[in-house]
């Protein structure tokens, strides 16, 4: 009985240890496929990456053709109307058919010509207004350039740390699989000169395909961030190192920010806000503006008739304009006006996301903070330290094989865990300067 259920619990084994090892192959053959994709490696710091960024990324470069189209606008307001020149002349001379024929295009002071020279002039300050909605359009142009910037740094940052990060539990798994691998050749040995169970060393190898199998799920999570790295630099086949001084960031600390503070800097230096308060002025200026072109505009004009008025050489100036009966641009002045009314509602509405941003950026920072102080940084060293007594111990039979698969497993989970802690440490401080809009917390790399 007991012997046909360890056979049956071998054939579970078996079974199992297929699957995984199917799936490890699969697995493993898109990642090696992926990793072809990147061609040349490079180790960059976040000071490199980010100058590089500001310089290659194709959505900051687009935008900066948006400013500079917005400033062409403004030129265009400043220019006055054109002049406006009209000559007449007549084509056929009727008055010579008495004498058997007619004259073309008649120069002479029988025939007709007639010139005028024209120019409109725009009262009630158009022009200007119009200058001044350019003006304020231009600036909203280059705060929708800085907001974009704000959040594609934070998304540059946000990887290069996740790629720093990720490599180090890659590491851990490194380790514990080359430890592994030593482990069961070891085992192989043995069992073949009839030392130890097959299911024990079924065991070890399903234990090793698991850790090859999660390895690789990190590993996927590698290619597809430096996929968007790349992005974002704008670069191909280029798989990038991130360099930096983890340490460093031991020193990073809340304890001296204070919330309101935060909240006010975040007023001044955000610049989806600043966006909202320029369509604010934006929309205060197209009112007055609107209320102008309700104000007609004056064209004078002078000319020359040599015929066709009631004195040979007619020489004349005139003036015209508009009379406002009908059209007094009534209904612009209204959307003008709610279009401002609008506005007005959008930065109080702007003002209060800024200050739930900041609020909750600053308790993520305080949390993540509290959790890595109680964090013991010798804590991975001391588990390297045991890690090894653990190995010992198993090879001398000291301890059983589920206590040693627990310890690894634990190990493992416990550094996983601690590098995404440090992730997430980082990436809450760099939050908190995204959301205010200022770098107010920074780490020396």
């Amino acid at each position: 009985m007991n012997s046909s259920l360890l056979k049956l619990e071998s054939e579970k084994i078996i079974m199992t240890l297929k699957k995984l090892l199917f799936l490890s192959l699969a697995l493993l053959s898109v990642n090696l496929k992926g990793q072809e994709v990147f061609k040349d490696t490079l180790k960059l710091t976040i000071q490199q990456a980010d100058s590089a960024f500001i310089l290659q990324n194709l959505a900051l470069l687009s935008e900066k053709c948006n400013i500079n189209s917005a400033k062409a606008q403004i030129i265009q307001a400043k220019l006055f109307t054109n002049i406006t020149v009209a000559a007449t002349q007549n084509v056929i001379n009727n008055e010579y058919q008495a004498k058997g024929g007619q004259k073309w295009l008649d120069m002479t002071d029988k025939g007709e010509t007639s010139a005028q020279i024209q120019k409109l002039f725009r009262l009630a300050g158009k022009r200007n207004k119009q200058i001044q909605i350019a003006e304020l359009t231009a600036s909203r142009e280059e705060q929708v350039y800085f907001d974009l910037l704000r959040s594609l740094k934070f998304s540059l940052r946000s990887d290069f740390y996740n790629l720093y990060y990720l490599r180090q539990i890659i590491r851990v798994y490194d380790k514990e699989i080359a430890s592994m691998h030593k482990l069961i050749d070891g085992y192989q040995s043995q069992f073949e000169k009839g030392f130890i169970s097959k299911k024990e060393l079924l065991r070890l190898k399903s234990a090793l395909f698991s850790l090859e199998n999660e390895k690789i799920g990190f590993t996927t999570q590698i290619i597809s961030t430096q996929n968007d790295f790349n992005v974002m630099m704008h670069t191909t086949n280029i798989y990038y190192l991130p360099q930096f001084d983890a340490g460093s960031m031991m020193k990073l600390s809340p304890e001296n920010l204070k919330l309101q503070v935060l909240i006010d800097t975040a007023y001044v230096h955000r610049y989806d806000l600043k966006m909202a308060q320029s369509d604010l002025n934006i929309n205060t200026a197209n009112l007055s503006y609107q209320k102008a072109l309700a104000v007609p505009d004056l064209t004078l004009s002078a000319g020359w008739d040599k015929n066709g008025g009631f004195i040979h050489n007619y020489n004349y100036i005139g003036v015209q304009i508009d009379l406002p009966f009908f059209n007094r641009n009534q209904g612009n002045i209204k959307s003008a006006r709610f279009n401002l009314e609008s506005s007005q509602y959008k930065v109080k509405s702007a003002e209060d996301i800024v200050k739930s941003d900041v609020l909750g950026a600053y308790a993520n920072v305080l949390e993540t903070n509290k959790l890595y102080n109680k964090f013991d940084n010798t804590f991975i060293a001391d588990l390297d330290t045991l890690n090894q007594e653990m190995l010992r111990n198993f090879e001398k039979k000291n301890i059983s094989l589920i206590e040693f698969l627990d310890y690894y497993d634990a190990y493992k989970e416990n550094a996983v865990q601690l590098n995404t802690l440090l992730y997430n440490r980082i990436n809450a401080f760099e939050n908190l300067n995204y959301t205010i809009g200022k770098d107010i917390i920074t780490c020396k790399y």
